[in-house]
């Protein structure tokens, strides 16, 4: 038995084939995007550890921090993200069903620390960004470490940015968002 391989009915295949490729006849199989893949088991208690921040940052501007964490805390309370939510200032907790979210402010600007312009505007902006580790309570193995930033609520910049008064809290349910999210797998 001999194969004989002819050139044209490959190159006929292979047009028919693209075309119809081409025309969306035959579908294109594409990985499902998963910003927030599955963690892998399922945790019932987030321990949110008190945000972390800079000394002098802290001193500069304390009610920022306490907005967003405890805006962040609320917002994960109202989203029912677990069936236990609990704040504490560290965690030796080695529950196997226990999340500890770890939150350190990285930058905190704001506008009215900034110099004023001719026009007695703020020449600044005001802008948070901050590190968020999810840690199994159980292994202290880091699942998830992202940076947040108050830019990602605004990316726009000819809107109207946020003031000073509300952008630590808009940022506090960006933060629970990502958490709860980060959880549920969404």
């Amino acid at each position: 038995m001999t194969k004989n391989f002819n050139p044209a009915i490959f190159l006929t295949a292979a047009m028919i084939l693209s075309f119809l490729i081409s025309c969306g006849i035959i579908p294109t199989v594409k990985p499902p995007e998963e910003q927030y893949p599955l963690l892998g088991k399922t945790y019932k208690k987030i321990i949110l550890q008190k945000f972390e921040i800079d000394q002098d940052l802290e001193r500069e501007f304390p009610d920022a921090v306490v907005t967003c964490e405890s805006t962040t805390m609320s917002e994960l309370l109202k989203r029912n993200t677990a069936p236990i939510i609990e704040k504490a200032r560290l965690s030796t907790s080695k529950d196997p069903t226990a999340l500890i979210i770890k939150t350190r402010i990285i930058t905190l600007k704001m506008a009215s620390a900034s110099p004023r312009g001719i026009s007695g505007e703020f020449t600044g902006k005001s802008e948070m960004t901050a590190e968020v580790r999810i840690i199994d309570a159980q292994t202290r193995k880091i699942i998830r470490k992202n940076i947040l930033s108050s830019a990602d609520l605004n990316p726009n910049p000819a809107d109207a940015a946020f003031t000073e008064r509300t952008m630590p809290a808009e940022f506090g349910k960006m933060i629970a968002e990502h958490i709860a999210n980060s959880v549920s797998g969404k």
